[in-house]
């Protein structure tokens, strides 16, 4: 019965996954290129020379090395596939891991409108935790640029950005409970360069959490500064350190150059429970049903 649910999920996963991919998407890692337990850069390599490869524009996600570069997993939310696994303190001998991109599309990408998501299930959840960020600031603050994050503060998720016209603006979002430890969400920020919002999924759909009016600045002043950057994974940058790491696991990475619409976000892939196949199987028989009794009356 897992086995039919993880196929399940997956055939249920490709289809949306089909339905939303558009040539609006700038990158897309999928993870699905690696073997399970496979670091990115696997000892004996050259450092930074491994990683994963985005479906869209052939992107990589480099890994520096064994000891601080994330590896493969198969502990997906689906419970088949890959995913990326970021491990602080690991008992052998890891201290942190990230991802980190230094070139390619998202270089010099400076989008009026965007959407950017993840999945994402946290071990540790104390502290900053940083998802996905950028390496520095445009404008030399001690902030980066970019910043979709576990907040240290209220265990809320939080989108905190620079845009190009200089202002900062900063949106909390709270699952509800708060966020938890060893639970998959599907978390996507988007701008539409007048309204900043965040959206989960935690296996029933995508719920706004909040948003944000950045009418105070134009479109053309909120877009997100396009600079040489480097985005990281899983860490994040703070006055010239590398702060914030993720202890846990993150799956399905997309940058989108529009801001998408709730129906064209990522779902969260999830193992459905036995019951529903009973509850699928008996509704399908009483469309059977119904329908050869609809026949029958029709010809009599």
């Amino acid at each position: 019965m897992k086995r039919i649910g993880a196929w399940l999920a997956v055939m249920v996963a490709s289809v949306c996954l089909a339905a939303n991919s558009s040539a609006a998407t700038m990158a897309y890692w999928d993870f699905e290129d690696g073997v399970d337990g496979q670091e990115f850069t696997p000892t004996g390599q050259p450092n930074g020379s491994g990683g994963s490869v985005d479906t869209v524009n052939g992107i990589l996600m480099r890994g520096w090395n064994e000891q601080y570069g994330p590896a493969f997993t198969s502990q997906t939310s689906a419970g088949s596939g890959l995913a990326m696994n970021l491990e602080i303190n690991a008992a052998g001998g890891d201290n942190t891991s990230d991802g980190y991109v230094t070139e390619g599309a998202l270089h010099g990408w400076s989008p009026t409108q965007w959407t950017i998501e993840t999945t994402v299930n946290l071990r540790a959840i104390n502290g900053w935790r940083t998802l996905i960020g950028r390496d520095g600031s445009s404008q030399g603050e001690p902030e980066s640029d970019f910043y979709l994050v576990k907040n240290g503060i209220d265990n809320k998720f939080r989108i905190n950005i620079d845009t190009v016209g200089g202002t900062r603006w900063v949106l909390d979002g709270e699952p509800v409970g708060g966020v938890q430890t060893d639970t998959w969400y599907a978390l996507a920020a988007r701008s539409d360069g007048q309204t900043l919002s965040l959206w989960l999924d935690e296996g029933n759909g995508y719920q706004m959490l909040s948003s944000l009016d950045m009418s105070a600045q134009s479109v053309a002043q909120n877009a997100l500064p396009g600079t040489n950057i480097g985005w990281t994974f899983g860490r994040g940058w703070y006055g010239g350190g590398f702060v914030d790491h993720v202890d846990g696991l993150m799956d399905d990475v997309r940058f989108s150059d529009v801001a998408l619409d709730a129906s064209q976000l990522l779902p969260l892939r999830v193992v459905p429970e036995p019951a529903t196949y009973w509850t699928l199987l008996a509704s399908l028989m009483a469309a059977l049903t119904w329908r050869r009794r609809f026949a029958a009356v029709a010809v009599k």
